[in-house]
């Protein structure tokens, strides 16, 4: 099969998405047509990719678009990581296209929204199977220029504020990362910057300006950490869940947190080497962030009483247990990062999707109006559930299978911080409990909540914000006629919530697959 099977899922979402920015499709006769269109062409993407990993990973296949100076190339590349990403962005994305289907359906600007939606998925693609820093770093750039007019979608204050709020932490971000591109270039052994298990320096000539080299991996960390939500850069993904919960979904679970962490992997065992990086300062002190960011976030996260704000802070606390895998530098925790990657990815776009379901419904958006709707929404809040015991890490879940290895990598390094890691992780995996079953328990068994609604309403500092009431006001669905929303929004949710359960009991293929990638990098 040729290689150009590696560009057309990278152009063929993006162009489609460029097409969908100029045609009109009409009245709401078209709305069906425009829906088939917008999912065949994502469904097709995704048989792409399938036939492209199918063909073989092995690191061999690659193809050179073009050069941009001299060493300098955009190329495309599929190994064994990144056919991981785009394997899970592939196997995501069609469902979380139809759930968008439904949520949006009384939405103005439709066409708008599902264009750059949809060109976000060539570009994610484009990350993916990006074949050496230069391609990753142009792509990277490019997440942020398409997902921004998704975050200001709504066009609220709120929103305009969390789309400044993303843009200036993004581009901050990407300077940091774009330091460590013109280092990893000046000081390859190969000339370019192609990922390389193992990474790309030449020792020799690194070992001479060391320290220079580990403060620009650690800029370059925390650079590609923006997008990750490392702390102190987290500030962003909170404010970013004003946006509709298809975007938040994309934001938190798919698209632009797992970039940011995918890129931080490719960075450690394909470009710098975990050989140059292992027992310096720079570890200890990536490691230590991560660290610092899994508790915080998780303390914030039982702090939040608004519902996706709250999904968001867990999103900031579990997108570092990738990263604190990946600063162990070893080939467990490389291992044990993508397997978070991976279990993390299911759990949370389900949360979110659970969590916009209700808002769809309802209208409801803080915590404390939850209660009772378990029984009024079964299929949405037993997802929920399956969701939240999974982020806690009970065994029989993914996210047991995830952070038992995680743990068990942090053993294996023998390292006093991968200890100090495993006792963050326990506090992190108690706060988790607090902060997710809040939820069940209101929804489930509401005389055990304490307060009314309006006694914890009108405890709030601020009380509450105005969008959030004119959202709920707009719903016409009254509250004791609540259900679950319709297939298109439900299907995804019970695929979610079965992959969940099917990671959980059956967790070794995956397994062994990222064990034998981190083996070959690490």
């Amino acid at each position: 099969m040729s290689e150009i099977i590696l560009a057309l899922p990278v152009f063929f979402p993006i162009l489609s998405g460029i097409f969908m920015l100029f045609y009109r499709w009409g009245k709401e006769e078209w709305s069906r047509k425009r829906e088939l269109f917008i999912e065949g062409l994502v469904v097709a993407n995704s048989l792409l990719i399938v036939a492209a990993i199918a063909g073989g990973a092995d690191g061999d296949r690659r193809i050179v678009l073009f050069r941009l100076y001299s060493a300098l190339t955009i190329m495309f590349k599929l190994d064994p990581m990144g056919s991981v990403f785009a394997g899970l962005v592939a196997f995501l994305w069609p469902l979380a296209t139809l759930y968008a289907f439904e949520y949006m359906k009384h939405e103005e600007r439709k066409n708008t929204f599902f264009a750059f939606y949809t060109m976000t998925y060539g570009i994610t693609m484009g990350i993916a199977l990006a074949g050496n820093l230069v391609t990753l770093y142009l792509f990277y750039e490019m997440l942020t220029l398409v997902t921004l007019p998704l975050v200001l979608f709504p066009l609220t204050t709120e929103a305009v504020r969390a789309g400044r709020a993303y843009l200036y932490y993004s581009i901050g971000g990407a300077a940091f990362a774009f330091i460590g591109l013109v280092f990893v270039l000046g000081f390859s052994a190969i000339g370019t910057t192609e990922f390389i298990a193992g990474g790309m320096l030449d020792v020799g000539r690194a070992l001479e300006s060391k320290n220079v080299l580990l403060f620009v991996y650690v800029l370059a960390f925390f650079g590609f950490g923006v997008k990750a939500a490392l702390f102190p850069c987290y500030r962003w993904l909170p404010k970013a869940a004003v946006a509709p919960t298809p975007v938040t979904a994309l934001l938190h679970a798919v698209a632009v947190v797992k970039s940011g962490a995918f890129a931080i992997l490719r960075l450690t065992y394909f470009s710098f080497g975990t050989e140059f990086l292992r027992g310096t300062w720079a570890q200890w002190v990536v490691m230590g962030a991560a660290l610092v960011t899994i508790a915080f976030g998780s303390t914030m996260a039982v702090r939040e009483v608004h519902w996706k704000r709250r999904l968001a802070y867990s999103t900031v606390s579990n997108l570092s247990y990738i990263l604190f895998g990946a600063a162990m530098m070893t080939p467990l925790g490389l291992a044990a990062a993508l397997s978070h990657l991976v279990a993390h990815a299911f759990m949370k776009i389900c949360a979110f999707f659970c969590a916009g379901a209700v808002m769809h419904q309802s209208g409801k958006t803080y915590i404390y109006q939850l209660n009772g709707m378990g029984k009024k929404m079964p299929v949405t809040f037993g997802c929920l559930l399956v969701s939240s015991l999974s982020l806690m890490g009970i065994p029989l879940f993914a996210g047991f299978v995830s952070k038992w290895n995680l743990a068990q990598a942090a053993f294996d390094s023998g390292s006093g911080l991968g200890l100090v890691g495993v006792a963050v992780i326990l506090y992190s995996a108690l706060m988790t409990g607090i902060y997710m079953m809040t939820v069940i328990v209101r929804a489930y068994f509401p005389s055990l909540a304490g307060q009314t609604e309006a006694a914890e309403e009108a405890a709030l500092p601020g009380g509450v914000d105005k969008d959030d009431q004119e959202a709920a006001a707009e719903v016409v669905t009254a509250e004791d006629g609540l259900t679950d929303p319709g297939w298109k929004m439900t299907v995804p949710l019970v695929i979610f919530a079965a992959a969940i359960l099917v990671i959980g009991l059956h967790s070794a293929p995956l397994i062994s697959f990222l064990t034998m990638i981190g083996g070959e990098a690490g």
